[in-house]
C-alpha cells in the first residue's frame, strides 16, 4: 500500500513540474538518454537562414572586396536581412552584431527598451559611425533593392512564424498578400514577394518621430568570463536558479560573410512579431521578451575563434553559463555541442538535464529529462567560417 501511495505520490508530482515550467516535459519512451549524434560541420564563407539566398547576397558583399569596400558592404548586407527574414529582423529586433574589418573589432548589444524603439537601426547606424561611413538609410535600401530579385526564398523559421500567427496573418489584408498563396502559408525554399523599404520609408521615418523611436540601450563591450567573453553578466547565473516563466515564442536570425581573419560580420537578431503592431505589411517586434540570443567567444591561441550562440529557451543565458562552466580551457565544437546541459532549479531543488548529450558533472538532485534546453550554434572562425547547428531539434533520432 506505501508502494502504491508512493507511486501515485510521484506522478501527482512529475505532473505538476511538467505542467508549470517550460523546460520540464515528459520522456518519450522511443528516447534514449545519453545518445549523440554526428555533429555535422559545414564550411561556408556564407551563413543565412536560408542558404538559396545566397546567390542575392553575393550581389552585396564580397571576400575580394578592399577593405574600404568591405566597410560598405557589411552595412548592406546587415541591412538586407530584414528582406531575407523580415519575421526575424525586423525594425525593433534585439540585435548583436560582432564585426571585424582590417583587424579593427566592433561590437554592439542593442537591446529596445520600449515597443517603439528601431533597435536593429539603431546598431547599423552605431555600426556605420565607428566604421566612418555615413549611412543614409534611403540609398543604401535603394541600392539593396536593385540588387537583390523581387523575390526571395522563405526559411523554415518564416514557415514557423506563418504557421504560429496563421489566422491573424490570414486576415490582415497586407499580410496576407505577402505570406499566403490562397489559402495557404508560404512554405521553407518557397519563394515570396519581400518588403520595398525605400517605398515605406516615409510613412517609417513620420513613425518612429512621432514615437520617438531612439531609445534603444546599446552597450560595446562584452562581459570577461575566464577564457570566455560574453554578452551578458554569467556571474548572475551562478546560483542556478531559473525563474519559471512561459514566454510568447520568439524568433531568430543568424547572418555571417567572412571574408578573412581580420574581415568579417557576425549578427543575430531577436524578434517576437506581433501582427497588431505591423504597420501595414511591415513586421514589428513587441519589446517584452525574455528570450534575447545569448553570445559566448572563445579564443585559442592560434588564432581561433569559436562564437556559442544559445536561444530557443526563456533564459539563454542561464543555459548558456552552465555550457561553459563545463569547460574551463576552450575545448573544440563537438564537444560543446555533445555535451548535456542542465539547469538546477529551487523549491523543491531538482535538476532538470538534458536526455541528449554526455553529463561532465554528477547532480545529487532529483533528476527530470526533458529532450533539449535550448538550441546551440557555434561558428568556428579558422582561416574560413564553419558553422555547426545543434541536431537536437526536440528529438534525438539522428537523420
Amino acid at each position: 500500500m506505501n508502494k502504491l501511495k508512493s507511486f501515485i505520490f510521484l506522478l501527482i508530482a512529475m505532473t505538476a513540474l511538467t505542467s508549470c515550467s517550460e523546460v520540464e516535459k515528459k520522456l518519450n519512451t522511443s528516447q534514449s538518454i545519453n545518445h549523440t549524434c554526428p555533429i555535422v560541420e559545414k564550411k561556408n564563407n556564407i551563413l543565412l537562414d536560408n542558404e538559396k539566398n545566397e546567390q542575392e547576397v553575393v550581389k552585396l558583399i564580397s571576400s575580394k572586396s578592399s577593405n574600404s569596400s568591405y566597410r560598405n558592404q557589411i552595412l548592406n548586407f546587415t541591412l538586407s536581412q530584414l528582406y531575407f527574414a523580415p519575421h526575424a529582423t525586423t525594425l525593433n529586433s534585439h540585435t548583436l552584431l560582432i564585426a571585424k574589418v582590417a583587424g579593427k573589432e566592433f561590437f554592439i548589444n542593442s537591446i529596445p527598451q520600449k515597443q517603439n524603439d528601431f533597435a536593429f537601426m539603431n546598431a547599423v547606424s552605431r555600426m556605420a559611425k565607428f566604421y566612418k561611413k555615413p549611412l543614409s538609410i534611403r540609398s543604401r535600401l535603394a541600392l539593396i533593392e536593385r540588387n537583390v530579385s523581387e523575390y526571395v526564398y522563405a526559411s523554415k523559421s518564416l514557415e514557423q512564424y506563418i504557421k504560429d500567427n496563421q489566422a491573424e496573418l490570414f486576415k490582415n489584408r497586407a499580410l496576407k498578400r505577402l505570406y499566403f498563396r490562397g489559402a495557404q502559408g508560404v512554405r521553407e525554399n518557397e519563394l515570396f514577394e519581400r518588403l520595398s523599404y525605400v517605398k515605406r520609408l516615409n510613412k517609417l521615418t513620420t513613425y518612429a518621430k512621432n514615437h520617438n523611436s531612439i531609445g534603444s540601450y546599446n552597450s560595446n563591450y562584452l562581459f570577461r568570463r575566464g577564457n570566455y567573453s560574453c554578452s551578458f553578466d554569467s556571474k548572475l547565473h551562478d546560483s542556478n536558479m531559473a525563474i519559471l516563466k512561459r514566454p510568447k515564442k520568439s524568433y531568430y536570425n543568424t547572418f555571417s560573410h567572412y571574408k578573412d581573419n581580420n574581415n568579417y560580420i557576425i549578427g543575430v537578431t531577436s524578434s517576437l512579431p506581433e501582427v497588431g503592431d505591423s504597420i501595414g505589411d511591415v513586421l514589428l517586434s513587441n519589446f517584452e521578451n525574455d528570450n534575447y540570443t545569448a553570445l559566448c567567444l572563445s579564443e585559442q591561441n592560434q588564432g581561433r575563434r569559436y562564437l556559442l550562440l544559445m536561444n530557443g529557451i526563456t533564459y539563454n543565458a542561464q543555459v548558456l553559463t552552465d555550457l561553459i562552466n563545463n569547460f574551463p580551457q576552450v575545448s573544440y565544437a563537438q564537444q560543446y555541442m555533445n555535451t548535456k546541459r542542465s539547469l538546477v532549479l529551487q523549491n523543491p531543488k531538482r535538476t532538470i538535464s538534458e536526455i541528449y548529450g554526455e553529463t561532465k558533472t554528477e547532480q545529487g538532485t532529483a533528476q527530470y529529462y526533458t529532450p533539449a534546453l535550448g538550441n546551440l550554434t557555434i561558428l568556428e572562425l579558422n582561416n574560413g567560417l564553419s558553422t555547426y547547428k545543434d541536431p537536437r531539434n526536440g528529438q534525438l533520432t539522428c537523420k
